[in-house]
């Protein structure tokens, strides 16, 4: 969504809109709902949600909270690609 990169689909990270209208990360790949994938960086995620591209491919609008934990789990990406290089 964010950078627009193609790959198999288990190097990406599920984003989900639930039937109640919150937006998740999906760490399962099975949760029910309208699903959006985006690569593990955060500048991708950044990408996806500063231009609505994620709202718009789960068709919902994002919520400044659900936004907020969006960019948490990004962050938390950055620090697990990081850590898995040493």
């Amino acid at each position: 969504m964010g950078c627009r990169t193609s790959s198999a689909k288990r190097a990406f990270v599920r984003v989900v809109r639930t039937p109640e209208g919150t937006v998740v990360v999906d760490t399962t790949g099975k949760a029910s709902g309208r699903g959006a994938y985006l690569c593990a960086k955060r500048d991708c995620w950044d990408e996806a949600l500063k231009r609505d591209r994620l709202a718009s491919a789960l068709r919902t609008s994002i919520s400044s909270l659900d936004a907020e934990a969006l960019r948490q789990h990004a962050a938390q990406l950055d620090t697990a690609t990081i850590g898995s290089d040493n």
